[in-house]
């Protein structure tokens, strides 16, 4: 088993009913949480992200980190939102409650990230 099948995972958070809730001030703010999460989740490291309108997309290296993946994940979606109510953003629900992983197990599909997420 290679390093790249244990370690490298591809996460997406979609929005509450896909909606294109991710605009103004809100990309600015996740930006920040992105650079945040290495000082929370020592160990951590965020590989690639990209921002959408209705989605975030991230490659998370999990090989130095004990945490858990999904206290990890709820942990950035609590300070996104958590930044924005401070904003003034009224938002009820930014987030769908689950996400979607996969483990990238070959680097090739590392460099093909990007192309596939615009898609």
């Amino acid at each position: 088993m290679s390093r790249f099948s244990d370690s490298l995972h591809h996460i997406t958070l979609h929005t509450t009913e896909g909606k294109p809730l991710l605009e103004g001030d809100l990309p600015r703010m996740i930006e920040q949480c992105f650079k945040s999460l290495p000082g929370r989740y020592p160990g951590l490291k965020v590989v690639r992200h990209a921002v959408y309108p209705n989605r975030v997309e991230m490659v998370l290296d999990l090989q130095r980190l004990d945490e858990d993946l999904l206290r990890i994940i709820q942990s950035f979606k609590s300070e996104v939102k958590g930044l924005a109510k401070k904003d003034g953003y009224s938002l009820h629900s930014l987030w769908q409650w689950s996400y979607d992983e996969r483990e990238i197990h070959h680097p090739e599909e590392l460099l093909n990230w990007g192309k596939a997420a615009e898609a």
